[in-house]
């Protein structure tokens, strides 16, 4: 009888000792749920995001979309503060270095041998600050010259060349673009990203004006010589004479040029997917961007890469989710599958152009060309400096003045004024 009970404790402890195993197993096994802080539209991320989920059956992503303008503010509020509520968000890969010296992003120099095999130099510079790597590069970038073919020929307008040796220069896209607008289109030329930096330094730096900064680390202001201003004043006249729309923000151009009211549009390839669902509706095609004659063809590049929170509770998932979407082959092509934007790994880079030629029929057929001949010849990136959040806010608030009315030259000597300034507390 007493060693019935024995055996009756001894079992009765084991089941107890089995129930807590399987309690810490089933603890084990729960998802972990890692949150990504973005400025992208709703669709871009989910194939990649799928699939990487049905890889990792214990990892789950949550998206937390912010409009650009937006996502700068966040990530200095929240993780400046410690906030851990974000493991990885999207960087601009201008911002790097100051995003670094502030603290705001994890040292990832333990994947630079791997980020070098699948990338290319220009990208691994592009994310990396004082010799380490801080974030993951994701995408590279052009502009282009898209035109609407229905509006050209109602206005008897031969379409321009996708030759890069015969690209137009600006006056004589101006003086086509006014044809264009007498001839029935509502505005004869638009810039996707009417205020920022990425989308206008290719006419300061054609025109001979230069990228704005200048001196040790880049930290001299040179936004008001008599280049900027003449440049700045020929781009606020676009506004003024009405041959570009005033009052629409970046996120609205796209919908004009979709819907037929601009003849010429100066934008970024990952508006061929909406383009292309047009259909017969809408009548397009590309060409190469333009320059200042005189001046040398220039074209903005560098794009958005990933980034690793500081603060992050799941950092190891974090890495995994980031690089699975910027340097795994499968994983970088899929981030492109919705948002046309050429990925910085180069096995994925080759695979983008090829289907992304096709994507518009004739339309994108010259894409496989114009793309690696802009990369390669005139692609000039933005200023690498622990100054370009500063310098980037102060110069889209100056464009937004221009654009709205402001004089360029008042406007220009303020930008300087508090860029002379801001940087020297930096120095």
């Amino acid at each position: 009888m007493i060693g019935y009970r024995v055996a009756l404790r001894l079992t009765a402890g084991l089941f107890l000792i089995g129930l807590s195993t399987i309690s810490s197993s089933a603890a084990q096994a729960e998802d972990v749920t890692i949150n990504f802080l973005h400025a992208q539209n709703d669709r871009t991320y989910g194939p990649v995001i799928q699939a990487f989920e049905k890889a990792n059956p214990g990892i789950k992503v949550r998206e937390q979309r912010v409009p650009f303008d937006q996502l700068n503010a966040q990530v200095q509020a929240r993780i400046g503060a410690g906030d851990d509520s974000i493991d990885l968000y999207g960087v601009d890969e201008p911002r790097v270095p100051a995003l670094a010296m502030r603290g705001l992003l994890k040292d990832l120099s333990s994947e630079r041998a791997t980020v070098i095999a699948k990338t290319t130099p220009e990208a691994v510079a592009a994310t990396s600050a004082n010799g380490k790597l801080y974030a993951l590069p994701q995408w590279t970038s052009t502009q282009l010259l898209f035109y609407n073919k229905d509006l050209l020929a109602k206005a008897g307008i031969q379409p321009p060349s996708a030759d890069p040796a015969k690209r137009m220069s600006w006056d004589e896209l101006l003086a086509s673009a006014q044809k264009a607008q007498a001839g029935g289109a509502k505005y004869g030329i638009g810039f996707e990203q009417v205020d920022r930096y990425y989308q206008l330094q290719p006419l300061f730096e054609s025109s001979g004006a230069g990228s704005g900064l200048t001196g040790n680390g880049l930290l001299t202001p040179e936004v008001n010589s008599d280049k900027w201003v003449k440049t700045m004043t020929w781009y606020g006249d676009l506004y003024k004479n009405g041959l570009s729309p005033r009052g629409v923000s970046p996120e609205q151009m796209s919908s004009l040029f979709l819907n037929g009211q601009i003849a010429y549009f100066v934008a970024g390839p990952w508006n061929f997917f909406d383009f292309a669902k047009a259909g017969a509706t809408l009548k397009w095609s590309i060409a190469p961007h333009p320059y200042f004659a005189g001046g040398k063809p220039v074209t903005p590049t560098d794009s958005w890469a990933v980034g690793i929170s500081p603060h992050s509770k799941h950092p190891n998932e974090a890495l995994k989710f980031a690089m699975f979407m910027t340097i795994d082959d499968e994983g970088a092509l899929l981030s492109t599958a919705t948002n046309p934007l050429p990925p910085a790994n180069k096995v994925a880079f080759e695979h983008h152009v090829n289907e992304t030629m096709k994507l518009g029929g004739d339309s994108t057929a010259p894409y496989a060309t114009l793309l690696p001949y802009e990369l390669k010849n005139t692609a000039v990136s933005r200023p690498r400096t622990i100054g370009y959040v500063a310098f980037e806010e102060i110069m889209n608030k100056a464009f937004s003045d221009v654009r709205n009315g402001a004089d360029a030259k008042s406007t220009l000597d303020r930008a300087e004024n508090q860029l002379k300034a801001m940087f020297g507390r930096l120095k």
